[in-house]
């Protein structure tokens, strides 16, 4: 394969331990296997995650991304995540998950990197596990959910972690979860087909009107999915902020401003919500996703519509270039072809 440096910022695994915690009865989860064999597992008794059974081996997931012409995958724990298990056993497993996936990423010969876990809502333990991860050379930042255990990003309770975060210029992926309320998105498993996109949206509205944006600017934010609805939604972002005096109390300038600092990635396989996408925000804020394992058909159509729809001149940036400098990566296939 001629190796294109294409970067997958959006990819998943879910450790044994992290699996074997949603099944506990005290996980303040329940779960199921779907028909085709996939774990399901419910938080409030609506739909959060599909986990494909078994998970792809590490040459499994290798040879896929051979295939699809991808040289390098950021792993993340998508959600629910560790937060709703009560503290004694979500500390044990965020580290055996974060532990995991760092070995994964040592035996992978600098094709895997890491998102790291947090042990949220405890923010003292979060910190704890940051400094601690952050040590690894291979994380690339941390993952958190669009709401942590039923708090918002923009919750004060979170702001010494936000600071922290800031204050080591960290990237930081969000991705949506179940909301804090799952009333009207439990049946037909709404909650993780539609209103995910919803979860992203309302998490960057808070974020911006908040202010919390503008009060922590070293963090590098890049949001799922294009960043939920926001692209085709962003107008009005601003009406309601010249419209409605509480969403000018935090900010000074209207959020599709204060938008152009943060960045999305490019998950999605539908070519008008891509185009959507790019005549509202800069090519030069997304960075490429698959979501894999989860998406049927594997992560060749992500990468084939980002190389159809982005303009060639902006292209490079998209598949690699953002990538590398919002996560810190050196260039990928010159470390390959170094070692």
């Amino acid at each position: 394969m001629a190796v294109s440096g294409l970067i997958d910022c959006h990819a998943h695994h879910y450790p044994q331990a992290y699996l074997d915690a949603c099944h506990r009865h005290d996980s303040g989860l329940d779960t199921y296997l779907r028909d085709d064999g996939r774990l399901v597992v419910l938080q409030d008794g609506a739909v959060s995650l599909a986990a494909p059974q078994p998970l792809p081996s590490l040459e499994q997931r290798l040879r896929a991304m051979d295939d699809a012409g991808i040289e390098m995958q950021l792993l993340s724990v998508s959600a629910p995540n560790v937060y709703r298990f009560p503290r004694a056993l979500r500390l044990a497993v965020t580290r055996e998950v974060n532990d995991e996936l760092l070995a994964l990423a040592h035996q992978s010969g600098g094709r895997l990197q890491v998102l790291a876990s947090l042990p949220l809502p405890d923010v003292d333990d979060a910190l704890a596990e940051l400094e601690r991860v952050m040590r690894a050379p291979t994380v690339r930042g941390v993952f958190l959910c669009t709401t942590i255990d039923r708090r918002t990003l923009d919750d004060p309770a979170l702001d010494p972690l936000l600071a922290e975060l800031s204050r080591r210029e960290l990237a930081v992926h969000v991705h949506p979860t179940t909301p804090c309320s799952t009333d009207g998105v439990r049946e037909y498993a709404l909650a993780l087909a539609l209103d995910y996109l919803a979860e992203t949206t309302n998490a960057i509205a808070r974020l911006a009107y908040s202010g919390t944006f503008d009060r922590h600017p070293g963090i590098r934010w890049v949001f799922s999915h294009l960043g939920g609805t926001t692209p085709f939604l962003i107008h009005r972002f601003d009406n309601y902020f010249r419209q409605f005096p509480e969403c000018r109390e935090k900010i000074d300038r209207p959020p599709s401003e204060i938008l152009r600092r943060v960045f999305f990635d490019t998950v999605t396989t539908h070519a008008p919500a891509m185009r959507c996408a790019l005549e509202t925000f800069d090519a030069g804020q997304f960075v490429f996703g698959t979501d894999y394992p989860h998406v049927p058909g594997g992560m060749r159509p992500f990468a084939q519509l980002v190389d159809e729809l982005v303009p060639e001149d902006r292209l490079e940036e998209v598949r690699r270039g953002t990538a590398m400098r919002v996560f810190g990566i050196d260039d990928p296939v010159n470390d390959r072809v170094e070692g």
